[in-house]
């Protein structure tokens, strides 16, 4: 089950002061096809992140860390200019926490794989929801974050490069882009050599399988 605790923190931003819960720990059981878990109990998604109680900043826990705050010195009618984004004011709150995170991230050029992560829990959340437009939306700023870090080799680990790559053609097929998705998947399955990635192998194919007769 999910477990939570409260923190204090300091808004990097405003400077602000103020308690937050966030994520102990959590359980699930399974996965969507893009590695959505199926939470037991309370749904952590929401707790992963820290927003500002008074002009909205929003971050990871350790983005707020004395050693890290100072790259996300950002103005907060920058913070505004993104909640005001005509995007932002389609998606559910949840995701909406996600969103501004990923834009701060871009606005402080962080690691893109980040990003994409971002956008790609912003998607989970827009699914929950049932508000499958939005849903897409996030997903097609997912793929262009993590297909940038493919390119880049800018993961920080490159066991990961082949899982963003499956991603990407996953997230592509639920877009119903067939010639996409068949590219990527075609790209994970013939570069896995190692026995240790056989699962994701097998999950490749799968879902390359599906991706041929558009099913779900």
């Amino acid at each position: 089950m999910t477990t939570l605790t409260t923190e204090h923190y300091v808004c990097p931003s405003c400077g602000n002061e103020f308690d937050e819960k966030i994520v102990v720990s959590f359980m699930h059981k399974g996965q969507d096809s893009d590695f959505y878990p199926h939470y037991l109990g309370l749904n952590p998604l929401p707790y992963y992140l820290v927003q500002c109680s008074k002009c909205s900043f929003t971050a990871y826990p350790e983005d707020y860390s004395e050693g890290q705050a100072e790259k996300f010195k950002i103005k907060a009618d920058k913070i505004k200019k993104i909640q005001s984004l005509p995007l932002a004011k389609k998606l559910p709150e949840n995701a909406l926490k996600f969103f501004i995170t990923a834009k701060i991230y871009e606005e402080v050029q962080v690691n893109p794989y980040k990003i994409g992560n971002l956008y790609l829990r912003a998607s989970w959340c827009c699914r929950a929801s049932e508000n499958r437009k939005a849903e897409i939306e996030m997903q097609q700023l997912s793929i262009k974050f993590f297909k940038e870090a493919v390119e880049k080799t800018t993961i920080s680990n490159p066991d990961n490069a082949l899982v963003v790559s499956y991603l990407v053609g996953e997230l592509y097929r639920r877009l119903e882009d067939r010639k996409l998705a068949r590219e990527w998947f075609e790209n994970v399955i013939e570069s896995i050599i190692d026995p240790e990635q056989q699962w994701l192998l097998e999950l490749a194919k799968k879902q390359a399988e599906l991706n041929e007769y558009l099913l779900n």
